[in-house]
């Protein structure tokens, strides 16, 4: 897959991360396991989070329509958040980075 934007990349990944969230937000429901707040998924990239918040659709995205308006719903529903962390304060990231 060839991605234009370091955003587009970043919102497929948020995507994804959305999809698998609902099933488990599903089984979680179907479990009678109820959430007392929406999840959180945190993303490095600002223009990502941004367009999962904005309703303002941009044309130079019209080819990820369907993921767009997915994820809006859910945020939009309160089913879901999504939120900004920076790189400094991304735990999966530790191990990966060199010790100060």
């Amino acid at each position: 897959m060839i991605v234009r934007f370091s955003i587009e990349a970043e919102y497929r990944l948020v995507v994804a991360t959305t999809v698998e969230l609902s099933w488990i937000c599903s089984l979680l429901t179907e479990l009678i396991i109820p959430l007392s707040i929406p999840p959180v998924i945190y993303c490095d990239n600002v223009g990502a989070t941004n367009l999962c918040a904005n309703p303002v659709f941009h044309s130079q995205m019209k080819h990820i329509a369907l993921d767009y308006h997915f994820i809006c719903e859910q945020v939009q529903h309160d089913a879901l958040r999504v939120a900004y962390v920076s790189l400094e304060n991304q735990l999966v990231d530790a191990l990966t980075k060199p010790l100060p």
